[in-house]
């Protein structure tokens, strides 16, 4: 049975798209945590340092400026770079991680069109103490709000050998906003990258600048005063001892972008004047493991939908505009 035919004459392809619901009861807040205290021993502060790898057969952020290659004068978009080094910025990573954070806790939506009103229930929180508006929900608590900033953030991820990094302009199709809305989360799934067979410079298409499959760079989480459960959650929203992972940077709807997050080292404070525990590899994964089993905060479902419905290697992306 033939598909129906899609934008421009094609053959309608199956969209890489993966849904979430939405409860319509709306997130559970709990108390803000301020920033004027150290709750050494009760709360966790600390530094969990990060390898991120390249999964997907590339990955790109972009600078927002474009760069012409002088042989065959062809314009493109750049990586982003620091002091000419490729870089992705610890505010992508945060946000890529905080949109997967805030599906499988039920936390707010903080990110939304104007017409999107079945989120209605799951605004973003209003933080205010002269209004008594002090309840936040596991997202916002943990990344911040108006008026409250977050708790966990992201270092710059640097590649590991900035001399070799791996770099490739890539032709892919033309990027348009989404045509499809289900009222539902949404997020691009793990397939496979469908190149483009020839390379020349046509309308409805362009070229990026990305790092190739395999390319590893460092990060780090930080964090202040938060639970394990919080902790637990931040993990499973960046796929540690998952089964999943998710995707970070641009082009996501080409396919790009799917990253394995690795820690590889921890240091807590338990005294932010004196003594910094950091644990050897062993203790290191024992400490993850410990600390996944706190999943107060995930909803199972949720979860299981997001996992479910992003993991799909053996199918391959589509070519067309959808």
């Amino acid at each position: 049975m033939k598909r129906k035919s899609g934008y421009y004459g094609r053959t309608s392809e199956p969209k890489p798209f993966a849904y979430v619901d939405i409860p319509g009861e709306g997130p559970e807040k709990g108390e803000y945590i301020a920033h004027d205290k150290f709750y050494g021993g009760k709360l966790l502060t600390g530094k969990l340092e990060l390898e991120l790898e390249v999964i997907s057969d590339y990955l790109f952020v972009g600078s927002g400026n474009y760069d012409l290659r002088e042989k065959d004068k062809l314009v493109y978009y750049s990586f982003f770079r620091t002091n000419g080094d490729i870089v992705i910025p610890g505010t992508s990573i945060k946000g890529a991680v905080r949109s997967v954070l805030e599906a499988i806790s039920n936390s707010c939506v903080s990110q939304r069109g104007r017409r999107e009103e079945h989120f209605a229930t799951h605004k973003r929180c209003e933080f205010g103490l002269e209004k008594g508006k002090t309840n936040l929900c596991p997202a916002c608590k943990l990344f911040g709000t108006t008026g409250y900033a977050g708790r966990a953030s992201f270092f710059d991820a640097h590649p590991e050998h900035p001399e070799k990094s791996d770099v490739e302009i890539v032709k892919i199709h033309e990027l348009f906003p989404p045509r499809i809305n289900e009222g539902k989360r949404k997020f691009y799934q793990n397939k496979k990258f469908n190149p483009v067979r020839n390379q020349r410079q046509e309308r409805n298409y362009r070229f990026v600048e990305a790092v190739k499959k395999g390319s590893k760079f460092k990060s780090a989480l930080s964090f202040q005063n938060i639970e394990k459960k919080e902790l637990a959650l931040l993990l499973y929203a960046m796929g540690i001892g998952q089964d999943y992972m998710i995707k970070i940077g641009g082009a996501k709807p080409r396919c790009f972008g799917t990253v394995r997050f690795i820690p590889t080292t921890i240091k807590l404070w338990a005294d932010p004047l004196e003594r910094v525990e950091e644990k050897s590899d062993k203790e290191l994964g024992d400490f993850i493991t410990d600390v996944l089993g706190h999943s107060d905060l995930i909803v199972g479902d949720l979860l299981r939908q997001f996992r479910d419905g992003i993991s799909k290697p053996n199918e391959t992306c589509p070519m067309g505009v959808y």
